[in-house]
């Protein structure tokens, strides 16, 4: 097997991570709400960087202590990941210890060389660190890969995890305890840098797919909410009855189907933008009546419904009562002045966990039918 060639290996290296910095960094441009971006274009290009001001103070004569700069590329891209990485997951910047573990390994780093005269000190330092940063970013990559599956966030953290295997390896293994004479350290750290440059893109395509994924969600939920309310619309509440009923939860959830009282003659008499405002009104009172848990959507039109997923026993008259007292009980602030909206309230509970979901439908809209034959404005439970 031919030896690898340590400086062709350096100039990929740097060819590489800086073709990942330059794609981060417009990535990061074009999509300016995403701040991980910029740390993971900050990682690809403190490793590039790193290396070209090696080459440079080379080319310059500078003393071979500074030399060791080019050591320091795979110590701040690890601190750059794990910063990227907690604030893709919404996790608190305020750790101090990545910071100063960084500061003082860098100092270290020029201190050995300068010390020793070998680079190998240096490297392992740096090497040993950058495991030390990688392996809580590969904790949370793994933790949230647990929570939310997913292949990018899976790809990520196995990433991760065989990046911090190969740092510690690479780290120990220029080290004389294994690295016998200079062309073995040269070897071996040649091995380990072809596989941080295969690691590194493996990084940029799932940092790429996390991107793509977090678009696609955001895609899909504005597919499912209602502009106007900011509530579900109709596609978010079908989807997501049927995943209720099949999953069959221990306490079967209860459907509410509203109807506002006499709404066309709002829009008659005061015109849409009143009838829109006392729509965004409901939405709103449903959100601060409802908890967290419960979900409350606009069907269309002046229809709204509420589904509870745990029901006090016995309780679904009083939950309903308050949903309607708390939108009839205060009149609405609109431009035509304040306006007192009433609705009615068909009540159906599921039968069983896996109950069809048109049949839970049918069943309260048949009561809410029968409230407003009835006289509007009051609650009906289904028979």
């Amino acid at each position: 097997m031919e030896p690898l060639h340590a400086d062709t290996l350096l100039r990929v290296f740097q060819l590489v991570t800086t073709m990942l910095a330059l794609a981060t960094l417009g990535g990061a441009w074009h999509l300016k709400g995403e701040r991980a971006l910029w740390f993971w274009a900050g990682a690809f290009a403190a490793a590039a960087l790193t290396q070209a001001a090696r080459v440079a103070l080379i080319a310059m004569g500078a003393p071979r202590t500074f030399w060791a700069v080019g050591h320091l590329g795979s110590l701040l891209s690890a601190l750059m990941v794990l910063l990227g990485l907690r604030v893709y997951l919404g996790l608190p910047l305020r750790c101090p210890w990545p910071l100063v573990l960084t500061g003082l390994s860098c100092i270290g780093s020029f201190a050995l060389t300068a010390w020793t005269g070998q680079f190998w000190p240096s490297i392992t330092l740096t090497m040993l660190a950058s495991a030390v940063l990688t392996m809580p970013a590969a904790h949370a990559a793994l933790q949230a890969w647990r929570a939310q599956r997913g292949f990018p966030l899976g790809l990520l953290a196995a990433d991760l995890i065989i990046s911090a295997i190969i740092e510690v390896a690479r780290g120990l293994a220029v080290s004389p305890l294994i690295a016998q004479t200079r062309a073995e350290l040269v070897q071996y750290n040649s091995m380990g840098l072809f596989a941080v440059i295969a690691l590194l893109i493996g990084q940029a395509l799932a940092m790429l797919l996390l991107l793509q994924d977090r678009a696609l969600r955001q895609i899909e939920r504005l597919i499912e909410i209602d502009v106007l309310t900011g509530l579900l619309n109709r596609r978010g509440f079908d989807e997501r009855l049927r995943r209720l009923l099949q999953r069959g939860v221990e306490h079967p959830p209860v459907l509410a189907l509203l109807d506002v009282d006499h709404f066309k003659r709002i829009n008659d008499t005061h015109g849409h933008a009143v009838g829109d405002a006392v729509l965004s009104g409901i939405g709103a009172r449903l959100h601060d009546t409802l908890r967290p848990l419960d979900l409350a959507v606009r069907l269309g039109g002046e229809e709204f419904a509420v589904i509870w997923l745990k029901p006090e026993a016995g309780g679904e008259l009083r939950l309903v009562e308050r949903l309607r007292e708390a939108i009839g009980g205060q009149p609405f602030e609109t431009a035509a002045g304040p306006l007192t909206v009433t609705v009615s309230i068909g009540v159906a509970q599921a039968l069983a966990p896996d109950e069809a979901p048109e049949a839970l439908f049918s069943r309260a809209d048949a009561a809410l039918y029968e409230a407003k034959r009835a006289g509007r404005d009051r609650v009906v439970l289904a028979r």
